[in-house]
């Protein structure tokens, strides 16, 4: 049906978007499940007890104070505590986003801080062996890629 200014309404009323046409009730839909969703992850948030977000606070101070020195940090200077620093906040950082987003991010908590773990009783024959590992990781998988 033509209405006079150029426009067709007679498909049922359609929403161009991205040059896709999308009826009006789907762009409803999707914006009820976003606010649904925006309401979960805020009441989560608060729901969260105020030693997790704590503990979020501490890590993110750990990743930032330790991340310069972990980047530019020398392969002579082994004693450092920054690999640890970083994998502790990493751990805690992944603590509370495991409270909202679900149980499976403790995974990845936990095995950041048993990492962790042996870097505090010899720091340069941990660090040198976690640094060899992770060469050895990247040149097999360098080696694999190009093959």
């Amino acid at each position: 049906m033509y209405n006079g200014n150029g426009n067709y309404n007679g498909g049922g009323g359609y929403t161009n978007i991205g040059g896709f046409r999308i009826k009006p009730i789907y762009l409803y839909v999707a914006g009820i499940i976003a606010v649904v969703a925006a309401i979960y992850f805020v009441m989560r948030f608060l729901d969260t007890s105020l030693a997790l977000h704590f503990g979020a606070f501490a890590g993110a101070l750990l990743l930032i104070a330790n991340l310069r020195e972990l980047i530019g940090m020398s392969y002579a200077q082994r004693g450092s505590t920054a690999l640890l620093n970083m994998l502790v906040g990493g751990g805690l950082i992944f603590a509370w986003l495991a409270s909202f987003f679900g149980a499976l991010l403790w995974i990845p908590a936990v095995l950041m801080v048993g990492i962790a773990t042996p870097l505090i009783f010899g720091r340069a024959n941990v660090y040198k062996a976690y640094i060899g590992t992770a060469q050895g990781a990247v040149d097999g998988i360098r080696r694999t890629i190009i093959r």
